[in-house]
């Protein structure tokens, strides 16, 4: 199995944690979108959106990082992961829906988008009225979030579940990018249980590292 991602960035958080928690042996190829890595024909014919992260298994190519979540946990299925019932897996499908319509596009991605994505990807200025929107939108989300974890120690109870590693993914990046995460204390108090698995710890170490060295060359390519 190989994974091709940018490893600073936090639509793969999850993804290296799941495969550390699971001790996958697994390929990883760096997609520098710095540099354009996307855009060269040989990546753009295993994901022709031009993102990251991609999967590829035996010939099988996968895109979008929940679905790579899916597959990684239905392939071990012994890990609970991905659950066997129906109520379970529906549960499990609702946070990973939520997540990629709400929690990123419409509140913590669109704040990281404008801050930091555009530029990497040399897109120029941050818009305001969309960081003034995505801010609006976590406050709204984040509070669906907080209600939703009370009583529970992850998001569908008490099994950890591929659901965790998708929306835990991008609190690291709300509280980069400065949104009020300490509002929410059931939120805290959740990630704070993701964040104490060492696959996680492992994989955030790894995010940072990462993310150190990527600013570092750009700072060198800007001094140049």
């Amino acid at each position: 199995m190989k994974l091709y991602l940018f490893p600073p960035s936090s639509r793969v958080l999850g993804i290296v944690a799941l495969k550390n928690h699971l001790a996958l042996e697994c390929e990883m190829e760096h997609i520098d979108l710095g540099r354009g890595d996307q855009l060269t024909p040989h990546y753009l014919a295993l994901n022709p959106n031009k993102k990251m992260p991609t999967l590829e298994d035996d010939g099988f190519v996968l895109w979008e990082s929940n679905a790579i979540l899916f597959y990684i946990a239905a392939k071990h299925p012994e890990s609970g992961l991905w659950p066997a019932d129906l109520k379970g897996q529906a549960g499990v499908l609702r946070w990973l829906a939520w997540e990629s319509a709400h929690w990123d596009a419409e509140s913590v991605g669109m704040v990281a988008f404008e801050k930091s994505s555009k530029a990497v990807l040399g897109l120029g200025a941050p818009d305001a009225a969309f960081i003034a929107r995505g801010a609006q939108n976590f406050a709204r989300f984040a509070a669906v979030l907080n209600e939703s974890l009370n009583g529970k120690t992850w998001l569908i109870g008490e099994r950890l579940t591929i659901a965790d590693f998708s929306v835990g993914g991008l609190v690291p990046s709300a509280e980069r990018m400065e949104l009020p995460v300490g509002k929410f204390p059931e939120v805290v108090r959740w990630y704070k249980g993701l964040a104490a698995l060492p696959a996680w710890r492992h994989a955030l170490a790894s995010r940072d590292a990462a993310m150190a060295a990527f600013l570092a060359k750009a700072a060198e390519r800007r001094a140049g």
